[in-house]
């Protein structure tokens, strides 16, 4: 036997878990780590079960010296809408609403976040949180990586369980629709240079999902504006996806025509062609090449249609007596937000030429006609003021120009411009377009074809 001096007496058993809930710590028993609530506490009718990493005491009878305008506040972050939510989801929340959100659309005044239809469904809940929660790891690198698996695992759990139900209603289902287009951006912005990333299975599940509503219009058009801004970026991720991947889109290219302004992720500025009409352009001309490709015949007056149809626009005054305004006032084409919005059509209009030019004419990216975009395209992504959230939104645009980019200045710019968008958005996809293009640089020649410059394009990563 070891006498009590030896360094073996000093260890002590541990009793719990790591990442066990609170009531079982205090007990010092085994936790199962079953969530929401783990099954020793549900069979003692413990109340308080929680994974919290700190544990939060509250006094039932608030400090008399405490301003009374803060305990009301305490109390509305405590119950947020008289729901009960732990301390780790409250933080997700607010991290959400207030850093993640707006990143989502070029927008002035975005549309409000889903957190009222998070208190609502608990699988919203869990998507919005595990995406707060995975974003903040990458720039805090204080979450350990198995807690951060083991509450995406749990959320789809959650998810496949509404999924499970024999009858599930319209309104349950569109809750599980928003909830599983956050887990898609999720793997495709944050997660994506991860090898067990799932970005085309949530899109796989996202598609079901509008199949059993009836398909993208009637879902569209029967949403609220969050979820409609949501469907918009589904379909624009799933634009540049197809267009990169040499694939047909998910969705027919009629749907672009029915977007309403205020309800997608761009901003609608002044003048006739909107992002939308590009972007329906750009949805036609995947369709035409894969036909030309399974055999049909080419067609130049459809050819010479696209070109004319994605001519960059400029917007101009009008001179009517309706449009002309007091000298006084501030003009809304010289407003930062609506020069940047014309500045990023005019930068989607350049890169649907490129790829005009590129992939169905086979023109190699050193003719002018070629180059000529990719100046112009940078130009416009130069251009946009810094200040607004526009310049986030051109990635694809500035993936398009910097893979047919040849000289020094323009992969300089490229480059410069990548690093501003990153530093914004702090999102994986950013840094996964920089070594694809890098890679471009350092192997392709002057006459690689589209898909030889896009083969080594990672399928989990999503740009805009």
């Amino acid at each position: 036997m070891s006498s009590p001096f030896s360094p073996t007496s000093n260890l002590r058993r541990k009793r719990t878990v790591e990442g066990s809930c609170w009531p079982c710590k205090q007990r010092r028993i085994k936790c199962d780590l079953t969530k929401p609530a783990c099954h020793r506490c549900i069979a003692s009718g413990t109340e308080d079960c929680s994974y919290d990493k700190l544990l939060l005491r509250w006094k039932k009878r608030p400090s008399k010296s405490m301003p009374e305008t803060t305990q009301q506040s305490l109390l509305v972050h405590r119950s947020l809408n008289d729901m009960s939510l732990a301390t780790n989801e409250r933080r997700a929340v607010d991290y959400f609403k207030g850093r993640l959100w707006p990143l989502f659309s070029t927008v002035h005044e975005p549309i409000p976040p889903p957190v009222a239809l998070a208190l609502r469904s608990q699988p919203v809940l869990q998507a919005l949180c595990v995406f707060a929660e995975e974003h903040r790891a990458l720039q805090e690198k204080g979450q350990a990586q198995h807690t951060l698996e083991n509450r995406r695992l749990h959320c789809l759990t959650v998810i496949r369980g509404e999924l499970g139900l024999e009858q599930t209603e319209t309104a349950s289902l569109s809750a599980l629709l928003v909830a599983v287009l956050l887990l898609y951006f999720l793997e495709g912005y944050v997660n994506c240079a991860d090898d067990d990333a799932s970005t085309p299975c949530h899109a796989s599940g996202a598609s079901a999902i509008l199949d059993a509503l009836g398909g993208f219009d009637a879902a569209y058009m029967s949403s609220d504006k969050m979820t409609r801004m949501l469907l918009s970026e589904f379909a624009s991720t799933d634009l540049t996806e197809a267009m990169m991947q040499d694939r047909r889109t998910r969705f027919p290219s009629v749907i672009w025509a029915r977007m309403e302004p205020g309800s997608v992720w761009w901003e609608s500025p002044l003048g006739n062609r909107s992002l939308a009409t590009v972007l329906g352009t750009m949805a036609d001309m995947t369709s035409y090449r894969q036909d030309v490709k399974e055999g049909t015949e080419p067609c130049n007056e459809m050819i010479q249609a696209f070109e004319r149809a994605l001519q960059p626009s400029f917007s101009m005054l009008e001179h009517s007596a309706e449009e002309q305004k007091p000298l006084g006032l501030k003009c809304d084409l010289f407003d930062a937000v609506t020069a940047s919005s014309l500045s990023l059509n005019r930068s989607f209009q350049h890169a649907g030429l490129i790829y005009l030019y590129s992939a169905i004419l086979h023109i190699p990216n050193h003719h002018f006609l070629v180059q000529q975009h990719v100046h112009a395209c940078l130009e416009c992504i130069q251009g946009m003021d810094p200040k607004t959230k526009v310049q986030n939104c051109a990635l694809f645009p500035l993936y398009v120009a910097g893979a047919h980019a040849i000289s020094g200045p323009h992969k300089a710019t490229v480059l410069e411009k990548l690093d501003v968008i990153y530093k914004n958005l702090r999102f994986e996809s950013v840094t996964c377009v920089r070594m694809t293009l890098e890679q471009i640089w350092t192997t392709s020649s002057h006459t690689s074809t589209w898909n030889d410059l896009f083969k080594g394009v990672s399928p989990c990563a999503l740009v805009i």
